[in-house]
């Protein structure tokens, strides 16, 4: 589907969930981390600091490899070993609180070339029609705009975006387009979008993938490919909650932490985004039609690109 078939100027409502963490009641000090997120390139190490001394471990060390450092467990040492995603995890005083580590080749999103979809199942939201058709039996959910039920909407009435030019092939290698979307001047200082799904059968897969998610987090990933030609920065949330907010970019719109930039060499580049980090707030969702089942702003960034293709959840 064409860009420029996925704009609609209704207005929307976006649901935005608050999400307070629990105070913690024991005595003992509370166990926080700092960072909880980092991107670092293959090769490349990062510490992570602790409130208090913690027992270290990583979900996936043919990945990211953890050490506590020499001063009892308030630190550890994380490297980098390949490309991928991993989760660090410390433990102190009954708590466990995480730090969700994406490893990129070169510091960028890997390039693709053409290969298929990830994952034994995938819930599209960007996906062009040859690819999805390739692909058939992996989809448990649909949530692709369909201009009928399942829209694009730009905020707050079509005014923040405008169409971009979606020259050169998609993520995948063919001509069927993407979404291409060009920060827009006008009289507020702000710009966003969101994809809504009404179609009842893909919000009976959204439950279904929401209780996935909530039940084997480490499982669930959110693929994105990205390009541009020029710099900007682009904040996302899914199931309408920005509880689950993160950027791609050199720093963040508002809120959530920055997961890595990309070049900006007009190619496509991928990031898979563990939905780990973010099942306590799936959790919290009411799922049910109109729900923005991906979300994303770009602040006042006059005529900063927003190229997506191949966006969709995906089971590894």
């Amino acid at each position: 589907m064409k860009a420029n078939k996925l704009f609609a100027i209704a207005l929307t409502a976006l649901t935005l969930v608050g999400f307070n963490a629990c105070k913690n009641k024991n005595t003992a000090e509370a166990l926080k981390l700092d960072p909880t997120s980092l991107s670092l390139k293959v090769g490349e190490t990062a510490t992570i600091t602790a409130t208090v001394a913690a027992t270290w471990t990583s979900s996936a060390d043919a990945i990211v490899t953890v050490a506590p450092g020499n001063d009892g467990g308030k630190t550890a040492l994380v490297t980098a070993v390949a490309e991928g995603n991993a989760i660090i995890s410390a433990t102190a005083n009954g708590e466990t609180k995480t730090c969700v580590v994406v490893v990129n080749k070169g510091g960028d999103g890997p390039t693709p070339s053409g290969q298929g979809v990830k994952g034994s199942k995938i819930w599209p939201i960007v996906l062009d029609a040859v690819t999805a058709e390739k692909n058939a039996a992996l989809i448990a959910g649909d949530f692709r705009v369909n201009d009928v039920e399942n829209f694009l909407y730009i905020w707050p009435g079509g005014e923040s975006y405008v169409a971009g030019d979606g020259a050169g092939k998609n993520f995948f290698g063919n001509t069927e387009g993407y979404v291409s979307l060009t920060v827009a001047q006008w009289n507020e200082a702000w710009s966003g979008g969101g994809f809504c799904v009404n179609n009842a059968d893909a919000i009976t897969a959204m439950q279904a993938l929401k209780a996935g998610i909530v039940a084997n987090p480490d499982k669930y990933f959110l693929h994105i490919g990205i390009k541009a030609t020029n710099a900007g920065n682009h904040e996302f949330y899914t199931f309408g909650t920005d509880a689950t907010a993160f950027n791609i970019g050199k720093a963040a719109i508002e809120k959530g932490a920055v997961i890595g930039d990309f070049e900006r060499d007009g190619e496509w580049h991928e990031f898979d985004v563990p939905m780990a980090q973010f099942a306590s707030a799936v959790a919290n969702v009411d799922v049910k039609a109109g729900i923005n089942i991906l979300c994303f702003l770009s602040g006042a960034q006059i005529g900063a690109q927003l190229n997506l293709d191949a966006v969709y959840f995906y089971e590894k």
